[in-house]
């Protein structure tokens, strides 16, 4: 897979020219990363945005006591650390690595003149935006509300929707988070997560095998989100 290739297959940058995509590969480097490594931490300073080329990767934040939220998982072809490259700030939120991972970069300067050469690319940044703010405005309304039972449902689900493999009769999820992260993603405790997994296995919800949930009745894991 080429990162020309790639790149075309990136809202931001589908509308670029091959000239302007040549010339803009010239400004990317790629970095991989290992299993568990650092990318960057909150409160960093923000110089550089990345493009998830392969692997998967989470954002989290840690609260006072130390206790770790993931926020979200990014797939190929997601981008992230756009937020302190446009205002200048900090690090919002601390991103690691999942599995080994690839990631493109591009330094804040030099996407400022690709944006002012091509506004088009911002207004395509701030689409992507809007959308994951209405999908983080949704998800934590339904954690909000939901009993143990909703919370773990919906981070399954979630994960579902973003990569699960869809069959005529089930969806497999294949896990990169243990149960301790599915707990750090849901906001409840790991014995709370391994109890409400038991439970969703034993009444036919869901099947479970190492590094993977497949959802049997979708419907009736949706359910627990009401």
């Amino acid at each position: 897979m080429t990162n020309k290739w790639f790149l075309r297959r990136i809202q931001i940058f589908s509308e670029l020219s091959d000239k302007e995509l040549k010339k803009f590969l010239g400004i990317l480097s790629e970095k991989t990363y290992k299993d568990g490594e650092v990318i960057f931490h909150k409160d960093d300073p923000g110089s550089s945005l990345f493009i998830l080329k392969s692997g998967l990767v989470k954002i989290s934040i840690n609260d006072k006591k130390g206790n770790e939220y993931i926020l979200k998982i990014m797939y190929p072809f997601d981008f992230f650390g756009e937020m302190a490259l446009l205002d200048g700030q900090s690090r919002s939120a601390t991103v690691t690595s999942l599995e080994k991972s690839a990631a493109l970069i591009i330094k804040r300067e030099h996407f400022i003149s690709l944006i002012e050469k091509h506004p088009q690319i911002a207004l395509s940044i701030m689409t992507v935006l809007s959308r994951r703010l209405r999908k983080t405005d949704e998800k934590i309304g339904n954690l909000r509300f939901a009993d143990a039972y909703g919370k773990v449902a919906e981070i399954i689900l979630d994960i579902a929707d973003e990569s699960g493999i869809r069959n005529k009769s089930d969806i497999v999820v294949n896990l990169k988070l243990n149960r301790q992260g599915l707990a750090d993603f849901a906001g409840v405790s790991r014995e709370t997560v391994t109890r409400i997994l038991n439970e969703f296995k034993k009444s036919g919800c869901i099947k479970m095998e190492k590094g993977k949930i497949t959802i049997l009745n979708e419907a009736m894991l949706r359910r627990e989100l009401i």
